[in-house]
């Protein structure tokens, strides 16, 4: 192996440094006696070669790994398969996607320390535990949690298999391992309808493009109103924290103009909203009365940072709990090794161990709303800086919070005392459009029949309580995560051109990164959310295949060969169908046509831009893995009359018109398979 394109160790620590003896091993495997951790002081902590390894200097905490080849407590592993685990620690340590936190390390030992340890129980060698399906499927015993973690971790090794030098599971492996660990609720998270989620990613939009518009008068405004309030109270704005009573700028019952203290009054402040151009824009997104004064401005702003976190909430598959705690540098573009740009947001995961370092894939559209919530943090931060009651961090200052807290000395909200918590609680969905109700409109959120339909052919075990034709949708935050990611897996749902686009990005980077080599960008990305992304693949999986089942659905060669093909899912229910998808005894994804079945390799031509191999042509056959969707009869009408055209430009006997006479004609079967059915 190369050791020359090893990164060297990457753990966040004043302890990593490029010229110590534990950055980079000489050797693969490291040797026995090589110094994997080594403290302040020069000492070395713990070797390569030892039962325990002591991450306590790379962390504030005690923290140690436990190989279990010797005295100690915890799972015991046979000396051959501690050999390959602790090659796969140093993997972690030193290779490719060397990981940047000793917890996150932790965590993924103890992820994958129970296969280790199952294998060891059998009597098996880890790296021969393809050849075992009995103990493969043990492994369920041995992972009532932390399933889809060990997925994605297997997931990482079968990519990294050339650079380790060993497999543990071989896809089919993988596919058998899915499957015994196939877990699925009772109940699962709503999906929401597409005319729904539609409609509020729109509207988040608007209110964003609408603040973009208007900033620099709304910072205006906001920097006029500090002005008067620090005139008012004295000169100086830390004095105005808590309240002017009788003394702020803004109250109709004062008579405007200056005073011989020095104050000055204004009047109400639905006229210093005209002044600045901005009353229109306030008026339109949240109350702006006489009674709410100078707080509307206020609660425009705090809008702006929720808008801005549930849009980039739709396109990231990031918990509510990881979009709050973003900062102002979260938004990052790379360059891959394909020559793609990758967006991402970075930020603290919240699920499973802390991180300071996740990614996540998003869609560039996602800028927007990073760039209004910064502006806001930063209007804000301006008034932090005033107020006495608390002292704001370098990092506060530098590099703010996107989830602002309202520091403007009118708002009752402006905190008086040093708080101890970091972020700010986030209100729910549902709550964010009870306060600012001209955010969504009832009418477009009530439930059709329509919606109803799909809500339940997307989800199983919906409340039937809860969702029902007449009621309101009830909007909330993990509902836009599973429909991000039901979306990114299947675009083609989002009808509307503009969402389209937002989603083609993000499903593209999502599928290679999420589904392949995600390991290969500079960064690390969130784990969770991969795992997340893979388990919504299978489930897609299975739903699509299942709707197969309809008459909306033929198959080019009849009803009998339709019949053998979904002969899989009549005997099986949902949990069965899932493992039937990850073992590859189904398999089903979308074509221009309808859909293809094909549990094969893929397609060379697709069945996406070329259509001749799905229904043949000359003597050619259709594919007996293909279906027709009537519904895309018209596209398929268009699709022939616009080869039509292009033929009559094309060369005869050319391959461009041979390729063009293909298509027209398993266009033209197509079309005749339909409207015969």
């Amino acid at each position: 192996m190369n050791l020359a394109y090893f990164p060297g160790l990457q753990i966040d620590s004043l302890l990593t440094k490029t010229d110590a003896l534990n950055f980079k091993p000489d050797t693969w495997p490291p040797t026995n006696d090589f110094p994997v951790v080594i403290d302040t002081y020069g000492n070395v902590v713990s070797r390569y070669g030892d039962v325990r390894w002591d991450l306590s200097p790379w962390s504030e905490q005690t923290l140690t790994i436990y190989f279990g080849d010797g005295p100690g407590q915890g799972r015991k592993v046979s000396h051959q398969n501690a050999f390959f685990l602790r090659q796969v620690v140093a993997w972690w340590l030193w290779g490719e996607s060397a990981i940047r936190s000793a917890k996150a390390l932790l965590y993924k030992f103890e992820t994958l320390k129970p296969l280790f340890a199952a294998c060891t129980d059998a009597g098996v060698l880890v790296t021969d535990l393809h050849k075992y399906p009995k103990v493969i499927e043990s492994l369920s015993s041995y992972y009532k949690q932390r399933a889809d973690r060990l997925i994605a971790c297997l997931h990482s090794l079968l990519i990294a298999k050339d650079s380790l030098g060993f497999t543990i599971l071989d896809e089919s492996g993988m596919q058998l391992l899915n499957s015994e660990l196939a877990t699925v609720d009772s109940t699962q998270t709503a999906y929401i309808p597409t005319r729904i989620w539609s409609y509020q990613v729109s509207r988040l939009r608007e209110c964003l493009d609408d603040f973009r518009l208007y900033q620099d008068k709304v910072e205006s405004c906001y920097e006029f109103c500090l002005s008067t309030y620090a005139q008012n109270a004295g000169g100086d704005l830390s004095y105005a924290f808590g309240g002017l009573g009788g003394d702020a700028p803004f109250l109709k019952s004062r008579v405007k103009g200056e005073r011989r203290s020095g104050m000055v009054f204004y009047g109400s402040f639905l006229e210093i909203a005209k002044k600045f151009g901005i009353s229109d824009l306030l008026d339109r997104w949240v109350k702006l009365t006489e009674q709410a004064g100078v707080g509307a401005l206020s609660s425009y702003l705090t809008l702006i940072s929720n808008v801005g976190l549930a849009y980039l909430l739709n396109f990231s598959l990031m918990r509510v709990g990881e979009g709050a705690r973003l900062r102002a540098d979260c938004y990052e573009v790379e360059r891959d090794q394909l020559g793609d740009d990758i967006y991402t947001l970075k930020g603290v995961t919240t699920k499973t161990i802390e991180d300071d370092d996740a990614r996540w894939i998003v869609s560039p559209t996602t800028e927007l709303a990073v760039k209004a919530m910064r502006a806001v943090a930063k209007l804000r931060l301006t008034a932090a800086k005033k107020n006495p009651y608390i002292q704001l961090s370098k990092e506060d200052i530098e590099n703010p919070i996107l989830q602002s807290l309202p520091h403007e000395p009118w708002s009752p909200k402006a905190p008086l005392s040093q708080t101890t918590k970091k972020f700010k609680k986030t209100r729910s969905y549902g709550d964010i459009w009870n306060i600012w109700p001209k955010l969504f409109d009832a009418n477009e959120l009530t439930i059709t029949e329509s919606d109803l339909e799909m809500a339940n052919r997307m989800t199983f075990g919906l409340d039937p309580e809860k969702f029902t034709v007449g009621k309101l949708w009830p909007l909330a935050w993990h509902q836009l995560r599973r429909t991000g990611a039901v979306n990114m897996l299947a675009s083609g749902l989002v009808t509307e051109s503009a969402l389209q686009y937002q989603l083609k990005h993000a499903s593209r980077a999502m599928s290679q990164y999420y589904g392949k080599n995600y390991y290969r960008l500079k960064e690390p990305l969130n784990d969770e959310a991969r795992a997340y992304y893979l388990r919504e693949m299978y489930q897609s999986m299975v739903r699509e295949f299942k709707a197969l089942q309809s008459d909306q659905y033929v198959s080019p060669h009849g009803e009998k060969r339709k019949q053998q093909m979904l002969s899989e899912i009549s005997e099986k229910d949902h949990n069965q169908l899932l493992k039937a998808a990850k073992t590859g005894r189904i398999s089903y994804r979308q074509t221009f046509l309808g859909g293809c079945a094909n549990s094969g390799p893929p397609c060379p031509l697709g069945g996406i831009s070329n259509i001749s191999s799905c229904m043949g042509f000359g003597g050619n056959s259709p594919c007996p893995s293909a279906f027709l969707d009537k519904a895309k009869l018209p596209a398929i009408k268009q699709i022939r009359d616009v080869v039509t055209i292009q033929i009559l430009d094309a060369t005869p006997d050319s391959p461009l018109h041979e390729s063009l006479q293909a298509q027209l004609e398993s266009a033209e079967r197509a079309i005749n398979v339909i409207t015969n059915s």
